[in-house]
């Protein structure tokens, strides 16, 4: 399983880190199934068959749906991301240290503090964790709009991982979250798209009135 944990932290890493718009948009793609994966397995182990059901819904939603939400906020606009607010060799050290580094200290935190909870919860947090610094560092939309879904994945990670020790109720917990930030995520797509929209008539304005 720690393979797989690790293959989520790499495509995340690879989200947010490539310059290119659209390959940061597929790298979500092997992101998601990978979280569909342990989806899967988690409720297998532990016999949760409602978890089959997120599964598939995350299949759906998050490997499908999302990237071609954000394809369609890329259309018409530039594919190379807007200058963050850090240099991108530093960014991308940055990113490195917090995904290597953080996510061995989490599991070693895990394992002292709290062992009753799976192994999701250490790949979780620190899906959070990068997620949020991307959300601070990136100044380009489409990009704090991947970073919001990075964060979102870590949360649904955290939730899963505490299903051994109260099932029932993390199953609500786990069915609400998702209901909430599908809505949530696909609402912002929609109102990045209108955005991007804008931005471009605008600038074929400006180009027109400079002709003029």
């Amino acid at each position: 399983m720690e393979i797989i944990y690790i293959a989520i932290l790499f495509f995340s890493f690879l989200a947010g880190e490539t310059k290119s718009l659209k390959f940061s948009i597929l790298s979500l793609v092997p992101h998601s199934i990978f979280i569909v994966i342990v989806v899967f397995i988690i409720g297998y182990v532990n016999n949760i068959p409602s978890l089959y059901l997120i599964a598939v819904l995350d299949l759906v939603v998050r490997a499908i749906l999302m990237p071609i939400l954000l394809f369609k906020c890329l259309k018409n606009r530039v594919e190379t991301e807007t200058k963050p607010s850090i240099s991108h060799p530093l960014s991308i050290a940055l990113s490195i240290v917090l995904l290597s580094i953080g996510y061995h200290f989490v599991e070693m935190f895990k394992s002292s503090y709290i062992p009753h909870v799976i192994s999701s919860f250490s790949s979780g947090l620190t899906l959070f964790l990068y997620g949020f610094y991307l959300f601070i560092s990136k100044r380009d939309i489409l990009k704090m709009m991947i970073s919001f879904f990075i964060i979102e994945n870590g949360i649904h990670f955290l939730i899963i991982s505490m299903i051994p020790r109260m099932p029932k109720f993390i199953e609500v917990l786990i069915t609400f979250n998702f209901v909430v930030a599908i809505i949530f995520l696909v609402y912002i797509s929609l109102r990045l798209n209108e955005i991007f929209v804008r931005e471009e008539i605008e600038k074929l304005k400006k180009s027109s009135s400079q002709r003029s």
